[in-house]
């Protein structure tokens, strides 16, 4: 695959699902495309570690999976940040509940905030921004869902979390430079049909034609500590050439945003 995706820069700021604890906090993966915008997939409680300055003045883009708390925790701190503007990407079935939660008494509104914010409905869409765009999809969860890839030139990163195996989780999957999925159970009795079961994590990895997978989304009840993330990297052996297991604090790309 390319080389051009090391020079997107993508953050780990939580890797944990359902609730966060000793081994990190919920979700939130931060990716910089330029100098002027940054994009966030999903806001869980991880948000708490974003560096402002690296949001400051920006032209934010947040990429909403679902409104599940551990990923959208993180809304209430947004004006932490200071964005030159927001657009909030949500599936269109969750638009509605998701005005109902940026707005009061659970947050400032919108039209409150000190910079513009537009929620945009999505499904099976596209999104072009100033650089790149975003290809969104429905998934398959026990709510709306949506994933997403983005592409910057060559370079481009999917994002899949909180779904069944489907045609389009495969979809986004298998094009791109850098996946990042969730983690599923290692024990296929557990997913109560919402989770990517070992097997399916397994079909989705022999398909993807990814330079490089990072799994995420550890739910601390069946990974517990870092022994048990390293097991699942053992039951992947075979699968893809280059697997990592996330951790808060993973940087991927540019070695000015740190290193591996």
């Amino acid at each position: 695959m390319t080389k051009k995706t090391q020079s997107l820069p993508i953050v780990f700021y939580g890797a944990a699902g359902w609730f966060g604890g000793q081994f990190g906090c919920t979700n939130c993966v931060g990716v910089f495309p330029n100098e002027t915008d940054a994009v966030l997939f999903d806001m869980g409680t991880g948000a708490g570690k974003i560096d402002r300055d690296n949001l400051r003045g920006k032209n934010l883009t947040l990429v909403l999976s679902h409104l599940h708390l551990d990923h959208c925790y993180g809304l209430h701190i947004l004006p932490l940040f200071q964005p030159a503007s927001l657009t909030i990407l949500i599936h269109e079935d969750l638009k509605p509940h998701l005005e109902t939660l940026f707005s009061f008494p659970f947050m400032r509104s919108g039209h409150a905030q000190e910079f513009p914010v537009h929620i945009r409905a999505v499904r099976d869409s596209r999104v072009d921004c100033a650089g790149f765009d975003l290809k969104t999809r429905a998934l398959q969860h026990n709510t709306p869902v949506i994933g997403a890839r983005l592409q910057c030139d060559d370079a481009s990163v999917s994002y899949c979390v909180d779904s069944v195996l489907c045609d389009n989780l495969l979809e986004l999957a298998r094009d791109c430079d850098v996946l990042i999925i969730e983690s599923g159970s290692i024990e296929e009795g557990k997913t109560k049909g919402a989770h990517l079961g070992l097997s399916d994590l397994r079909t989705v990895l022999r398909q993807t034609r990814a330079r490089k997978v990072i799994v995420t989304h550890f739910s601390p009840v069946n990974y517990p500590n870092l022994e048990s993330r390293e097991r699942l990297l053992s039951a992947l052996e075979g699968t893809h050439g280059e697997i990592k297991m996330a951790y808060d604090g993973l940087t991927v790309g540019s070695p000015a945003m740190g290193r591996e």
